[in-house]
C-alpha cells in the first residue's frame, strides 16, 4: 500500500484565500487584495500570513498600518516580508527594537 504524504492541516478555504490574495498582490491589484484580505481576517483574524498581506496591500495604497498589523509585522516569522512592508510604510529599524 502506498502512503500519501500528509499536508499540514489547513483548511482548503484558507489555502485558497491566501492564494487569491497573493494573486491580487502579484498583479498589483492592491485594492482588491486589501478588500479580500480584510474579509478573510473576519474569518481567520489571527492568521499572520493574511495580516502581513493585508499590511502590504494597505501600504501600497498609501494607507497607514493599524496596531494589529504593526504588532504582527514586528514579530513576524518571515522577517524579509515584514521588513519590506515596514520600510515601505516608512518605519525604520530603530522602531523595530
Amino acid at each position: 500500500m502506498i502512503k500519501r504524504a500528509q499536508r499540514v492541516t489547513q483548511s482548503d478555504d484558507l489555502i485558497l484565500a491566501i492564494g487569491l490574495i497573493w494573486g491580487h498582490l502579484n498583479t498589483a491589484q492592491y485594492e482588491r487584495a486589501d478588500r479580500l484580505a480584510r474579509g478573510c481576517l473576519c474569518i481567520w483574524p489571527d492568521d499572520e500570513r493574511i495580516i502581513v498581506m493585508a499590511a502590504f496591500a494597505s501600504v501600497e495604497m498609501g494607507n497607514a498600518l493599524n496596531e494589529k498589523m504593526l504588532e504582527v509585522l514586528y514579530s513576524a516569522q518571515c522577517r524579509e516580508w515584514a521588513d519590506m512592508v515596514l520600510r515601505r510604510a516608512g518605519k525604520t529599524k530603530e522602531m523595530l527594537c
